[in-house]
């Protein structure tokens, strides 16, 4: 569960975000500092920046010790930091590291991960026949440890599209998260406002 940062401790960490990297400074503008355990990456904490002004959105950053690791400007997130914090992936840790590594990749700024219908605000008594589709069709992820990787089922949308789907993925540490098949809904669900922030220990589904 996300906590929030109480000064000074919220103070500080935005002075070291902004002695990173003065020319954005994220932590001036900083609206809440919040942090999360990251139980795949021991000893670490994921940060996560929000702005005054709610258009920028957020950043991210991996707190492990005294050094930032700042997420909005590695091109590969996830195995970047595979490959300098190392990977702890058991069953307890299997579904964070996945909802982690879809988040900050490519696939995932082209789809949204869907665990329930609270990520594209369905509601469940909704009478809305597409939407009585999209509540039998979605699933939380299905998550098997396969020869020192994950192999995954799980729902996604891909706003420009409407494209309600269930993707199967690889996901290997080191490597994005690769995507070998895909069944596409049928359902037209048209534009939605998503649930885009990243949930980890979900209890919600």
């Amino acid at each position: 569960m996300w906590q929030t940062l109480e000064e000074p401790e919220r103070n500080s960490i935005a002075l070291r975000i902004d002695a990173q990297d003065p020319f954005n400074n994220y932590g001036a503008h900083a609206g809440t500092i919040a942090s999360e355990d990251l139980s795949f990456y021991p000893g670490t904490q994921l940060l996560r920046v929000t702005n005054r002004q709610p258009a920028v959105g957020n950043r991210y950053f991996i707190r492990h010790g005294e050094e930032l690791v700042p997420l909005h400007q590695l091109h590969d997130a996830q195995p970047d930091c595979d490959n300098r914090l190392g990977v702890l992936l058991n069953s307890g840790t299997a579904a964070d590291y996945f909802r982690f590594a879809h988040f900050f990749s490519e696939e995932g700024r082209r789809r949204t991960l869907v665990e329930g219908p609270q990520d594209l605000n369905i509601d469940p008594t909704s009478i809305d026949p597409a939407k009585r589709q999209a509540l039998a069709f979605i699933r939380p992820p299905e998550i098997k440890i396969d020869h020192g990787g994950l192999a995954v089922r799980a729902c996604t949308f891909e706003e420009k599209t409407s494209w309600l789907c269930r993707n199967s993925y690889s996901l290997t540490p080191g490597r994005s998260p690769q995507l070998v098949g895909s069944e596409d809904s049928g359902i037209v669900l048209g534009n939605l406002f998503l649930n885009k922030q990243l949930k980890l220990n979900r209890i919600d589904i």
